[in-house]
């Protein structure tokens, strides 16, 4: 396989969505061509391109110095922070598998994590080093560098100087060259491998959508040990933008690094956009540079992107959709039809193809619920030495999300839920991602959640919860009228909880657990 690139965006003679994405090379290009100009920012320390090129080239003749070979994987267990940045990009330039950790792991999931991967490096921060040096205790096979730290297992004295030799690897584009960690919230933690193709769906569908290029200024928000750290590296390797860090999230904060760093571009899950809207000055902060803001999450609430579009009427605000075993898009939203499209996910992002499927696989017609599916070069190679798995998860080239959601006439997809949390209430399918939406249509509602309740004749009824805006003080049977007024009779929640805020894994993701949610521990009445 031959491939070029021209701006950014990579081409093949037959193929273009079939191309590897080999991050330290792309890097090496990007270099040559913008050495001076800023790559990364964290806390006021700025590296430029030039800058980041010699101290990624450094560790990376250090990691094969530990003998790290090529296609051994070393694990990054960090905050979001330099040595995150620095982590990924010499592990693929030194051939290796880059096995991605969440910084909160601990114990008994940080053990088996480990064990899984089989890792041949670790590289984590001191101050996790407390919550998990009984854990790395059982690892002392495992080569261990410590940003933060001292000795020769300090991440910095690794920077300070050169080794002399390095093997410049030879890639496939098939070879393993990432693996995330699913939450494992159905089960073990699973890894999800991403290949060098896969890498390169993100930078070539952002260029063709966003129109991402060399001057965006992405803010990152996010944590850098889910999907977004990687997508956002490479991002930055391929266009020679730049990123700035943030290793904590303060609306104030985060204005000001907007005003000052001319951020254009960020995502954020609803609570990061509920928290900037609750700034009483937010107008006085200079935020024009801002193009687009992704919101993320399971369920968005569309009165919740309204309410930011009224406040920043210059932002475009967009939802898209994907997984971590999709790199991580399926459907991305047009520029132009941001506003008209803001309830929907988007379309098939460029080079992916979608469809709704029924319960016996048949494709559903236009507004018709079902499962979505899709196919492409974006879908992972597979979990890592999980072959049942995968087979599961992937068949004839289709991944099946576990998602519900519908297309309509424009081609535009809108996501109403897990296909888990359908709730059949006397033989009726109700949609949670409807009934959310709706209470959070109602003004004093900022967060809702729906949920079933078993019932003996109907075998689940609705439940819900919800948070209200500060101040508010309605009360459950004034939600109840609201939702009677707006919605069919079965769709209406027999009881409400208002609470003063929902429970949610450590991804961030609610959890609709109804003996927790209807419960009197954190509720207001």
């Amino acid at each position: 396989m031959v491939q070029t690139f021209s701006e950014g965006i990579y081409t093949m003679a037959n193929d273009p969505h079939q191309v590897g994405f080999f991050v330290g090379e792309v890097l090496e290009g990007t270099v040559r061509k913008y050495p001076e100009k800023t790559a990364l920012i964290f806390r006021d320390e700025t590296l430029t391109f030039r800058a980041l090129d010699e101290a990624v080239s450094s560790l990376a003749r250090y990691l094969q110095k530990e003998r790290v070979r090529q296609g051994d994987r070393v694990a990054l267990l960090l905050p979001n922070s330099l040595a995150f940045a620095l982590g990924y990009y010499a592990t693929q330039r030194a051939g290796a598998v880059t096995v991605v950790l969440d910084a909160r792991l601990k114990g008994r999931e940080l053990r088996g994590v480990l064990k899984d991967a089989d890792v041949a490096l670790l590289i984590t921060h001191h101050r996790l080093m407390p919550d998990i040096a009984d854990v790395l205790s059982e690892f002392t096979r495992i080569p261990l560098w410590v940003a933060g730290g001292k000795g020769e297992q300090s991440f910095e004295e690794k920077l300070a100087s050169l080794p002399p030799d390095f093997t410049q690897p030879h890639h496939d584009p098939e070879d393993d060259a990432l693996i995330l960690y699913t939450s494992g919230s159905t089960g073990e933690p699973k890894g999800v491998v991403l290949n060098h193709i896969n890498l390169a769906q993100f930078p070539r569908c952002a260029a063709e959508i966003f129109k991402t290029h060399s001057d965006s200024v992405w803010g990152c928000i996010l944590p850098m040990s889910h999907i977004s750290g990687p997508i956002y590296l490479n991002e930055i390797a391929d266009k020679g933008s730049a990123m700035v860090i943030f290793d904590q999230f303060n609306p104030v904060t985060w204005l000001e690094g907007i005003q000052k760093y001319r951020i254009t571009i960020f995502h954020g899950v609803p609570t990061v956009f509920h928290l900037l809207l609750g700034v009483p000055d937010l107008q006085k902060y200079d935020t024009r540079s801002v193009n687009l803001v992704g919101m993320m999450g399971t369920t968005v609430p569309v009165s919740l992107m309204r309410a930011f579009k009224r406040s920043q009427p210059h932002v475009n605000v967009v939802q898209g959709y994907g997984l971590t075993e999709t790199s991580p898009m399926i459907t991305m939203t047009e520029l132009h039809h941001a506003d008209a499209k803001m309830a929907s996910i988007g379309t098939a992002a460029p080079g992916v193809e979608v469809k709704i499927i029924d319960e016996e696989g048949r494709e559903g017609a236009e507004g018709e619920a079902g499962e979505i599916v899709t196919r492409g070069p974006h879908v992972m190679k597979g979990y890592f030495r999980r072959p049942e798995a995968t087979a599961e998860r992937v068949r004839a080239g289709w991944l099946y999300t576990g998602d519900v959601g519908r297309r309509d006439s424009d081609g535009y997809y809108y996501h109403l839920g897990r296909k888990d949390d359908m709730i059949i209430t006397g033989g009726l399918n109700v949609y949670p991602t409807e009934v959310e939406n709706m209470l959070c249509e109602h003004p004093d509602v900022q967060e809702a959640v729906v949920f079933p309740i078993s019932n003996p004749k109907r075998g689940s009824v609705i439940g819900a919860a919800v948070v209200l805006r500060p101040g508010s003080e309605t009360r459950e049977r004034e939600l109840l009228t609201f939702l009677r007024a707006n919605l069919a009779n079965f769709k209406v929640p027999q009881r409400i909880a208002i609470h003063q805020s929902l429970p949610r894994t450590a991804i961030g993701k609610v959890i609709r657990d109804p003996t927790v949610l209807l419960s009197d521990e954190g509720a207001k009445g």
